[in-house]
């Protein structure tokens, strides 16, 4: 189903911010906030935590180090105080100055996007916050974490065993607003493959990707873990099938919905090249 924010997905479960780079707040013990976005989504998610009279939240959980995933988290912690968790992988990156810098000019670009279609706001730029580790668990004991490489070195799932809900971020690929999906196997084919197995074996009830969808019910999270599954063995076997060509045969096939306004030229001809790569490695 397509997420609006802010929006129930289950009753202890909240969409805030903006739908394409939707944060999560769980009513746990004590809640919490999953997934960072980007910066313009921040003054939207706190008012929409105002009128709706949730509790502050004491921790938030990034499941990977992609610059769409984590640049919420400084404006976050400012107005929240909240402690940020992530991977060793996604920790390492995260630290290196040539990132920030990096990671800071792909905000510019998103409040920009979002701001022109009324989906984000203004936020001054924060220096990003220390990291604590999200190995360690230091999260409320409902709340279960497990590394979910393949799509990123600091890729993690959270699983809300209590109500039955997986966050499964970007490791299933991305399912596009018109219902497209496109694999995004960044870092290896196969621990991407073996990361879906481990998440099918949580039997959520609840299916919550990084953007824009989630899923109910067994018999739609099964049908998704499959498409996922069976979309990623699909692209690889035409990147072998095309030679010469695979890369522009992938940028086109990425290029679509609104992977196009969100994400710079360049951006997806990188996602191109590795999708390549790690087929061709596989």
């Amino acid at each position: 189903m397509l997420l609006e924010t802010p929006m129930s997905i289950h009753p202890r479960c909240m969409a805030l911010g903006s739908r394409y780079f939707p944060l999560f707040w769980l009513d746990s013990s004590p809640p919490i906030l999953v997934e960072g976005g980007v910066s313009a989504v921040v003054p939207r998610a706190l008012k929409q935590m105002k009128r709706l009279g949730l509790a502050p939240p004491t921790s938030l959980v990034l499941l990977h180090e992609h610059n769409d995933h984590v640049l919420g988290a400084p404006a976050l912690k400012k107005h929240l105080g909240v402690e940020a968790l992530a991977s060793a992988g996604a920790r390492e990156i995260l630290k290196k100055e040539k990132v920030m810098h990096l990671y800071r000019e792909a905000d510019r670009f998103f409040t920009k996007v979002l701001v022109e279609r009324g989906e984000g706001e203004e936020s001054p730029w924060e220096e990003f916050p220390p990291l604590s580790s999200l190995e360690d668990g230091n999260l409320p004991r409902s709340i279960k974490v497990f590394p979910t490489p393949g799509h990123s070195p600091g890729s993690w799932a959270l699983f809300w065993e209590e109500e039955g809900i997986l966050f499964a971020s970007d490791s299933l690929g991305y399912y596009s607003s018109t219902g497209k999906h496109f694999p995004l196997f960044f870092q290896n084919l196969n621990l991407y493959l073996e990361s879906m197995e481990t998440m099918a074996h949580t039997k959520p009830r609840i299916l919550v990707l990084g953007h824009l969808q989630f899923f109910s019910g067994k018999e739609e999270i099964t049908r998704v873990f499959q498409r996922s599954r069976d979309e990623a063995l699909k692209l690889a076997k035409r990147v072998r099938k095309a030679g010469e060509k695979a890369q522009e045969m992938v940028f086109k096939a990425i290029r679509q919905d609104e992977l196009i306004t969100f994400y710079t030229r360049e951006t997806i001809q990188e996602c191109a090249r590795l999708l390549v790569k790690r087929s061709l490695e596989a």
